[in-house]
């Protein structure tokens, strides 16, 4: 039993320490995340996922690379897909500083999905431990949802102004 365990405590470490290789055999690129700025919230089985369908999860290191990546690829999206006379409602990441809260959980498909809730202008820390639900506020407030297993994002929702 014990040299089981040893065992898969090398493969875990021997695995985690290699680098993955891109396509063009570059070493992977990830964003760094400013910890500051994310907090991950654990699931409370009322919002934003099924309860029927889905358990809480944790999130690595990694997931979180992966997720800001796809959170500054679905900004660029949703930015470019602006029509004319809109801009008032692109979302600015660079100079916002937006923050942003994690919600993790498995669905039942054992694939592994988080909410993203963004947001700016938010005095103090109890964002970091509640989740922050407004009204309006414009693209300084939006989420949306990502299957870290599909790369799929959906639910992008950017809010209105009042």
């Amino acid at each position: 039993m014990t040299k089981n365990f040893i065992l898969i405590c090398y493969v875990i470490v021997t695995l985690t320490a290699c680098q993955t290789k891109n396509e063009a055999g570059d070493e992977r690129a990830h964003t760094n995340y400013d910890s500051t700025l994310t907090a991950v919230i654990p699931w409370d089985f009322n919002y934003p996922f099924d309860s029927l369908t889905c358990r809480p999860t944790t999130l690595s290191h990694s997931d979180i690379e992966q997720i800001e990546d796809l959170l500054v690829a679905t900004v660029i999206d949703y930015n470019n897909s602006l029509s004319s006379g809109h801009e008032d409602y692109k979302i600015d990441l660079e100079t916002k500083g937006h923050k942003k809260q994690l919600v993790a959980v498995v669905n039942s498909k054992g694939e592994k999905e988080v909410w993203v809730n963004c947001f700016c202008d938010i005095e103090g820390d109890s964002w970091r431990s509640g989740i922050i639900m407004v009204s309006d506020g414009g693209p300084c407030f939006f989420n949306f949802k990502i299957n870290l297993t599909t790369k799929e994002v959906y639910e992008l929702v950017v809010n209105g102004f009042a």
